[in-house]
């Protein structure tokens, strides 16, 4: 009489479902491409929102005279004085504001119509680009590597591990028969 091998916890589906450690996997891999659209919509949003402030400066525009505030890894407050006399500190910050410091002065484009969109005089929407290729493409070239292992250790088809047991959409999903 032959004796079976033991089955591996982690040896693919079992006739009753996937094992507990693949099924985690499975949902690992969903997580990170989760994150990743959740990224790549988010930097597409803050492109949009970019050209939007570009055009709405470019539409109706004013310039003066700025002082920096304060700098921090998320803001740069400024002030300036409008085309009306009225002292403007942006809300957000100024738009573009790389290699600015506490003190500095310098030339603010801004739009008449809301002085709160105000931008460094001569950069533009281009100037933000080039951060959001450079976040894409980390993100990308981290959760390639991190979706190819979920695949691997899941060992399920790509397609099932990000869409679930459907597959992609509009594809079948073909089960192969079982063996006794």
């Amino acid at each position: 009489m032959r004796a079976t091998p033991a089955a591996r916890p982690d040896a693919g589906p079992s006739p009753g479902g996937p094992t507990r450690r693949l099924r985690v996997w499975r949902w690992a891999g969903r997580v990170v491409a989760l994150i990743v659209l959740a990224i790549t919509i988010m930097m597409i949003a803050l492109a949009i929102g970019m050209r939007l402030n570009d055009r709405a400066i470019d539409e109706h525009p004013g310039s003066a005279s700025a002082t920096v505030l304060s700098v921090s890894p998320l803001r740069t407050g400024i002030e300036f004085v409008d085309g009306t006399g009225a002292t403007i500190r942006p809300e957000g910050g100024v738009l573009y504001p790389g290699l600015l410091s506490v003190g500095q002065q310098f030339v603010v484009e801004y739009s008449t119509v809301d002085p709160q969109i105000a931008r460094v005089a001569g950069r533009t929407a281009s100037v933000g680009t080039i951060m959001i290729a450079i976040t894409l493409a980390v993100t990308y070239l981290a959760a390639v590597p991190l979706l190819w292992w979920c695949h691997r250790r899941a060992r399920m088809p790509m397609s099932r591990l990000l869409f679930g047991a459907r597959g992609a959409p509009g594809h079948v999903v073909v089960r192969p028969a079982s063996t006794l």
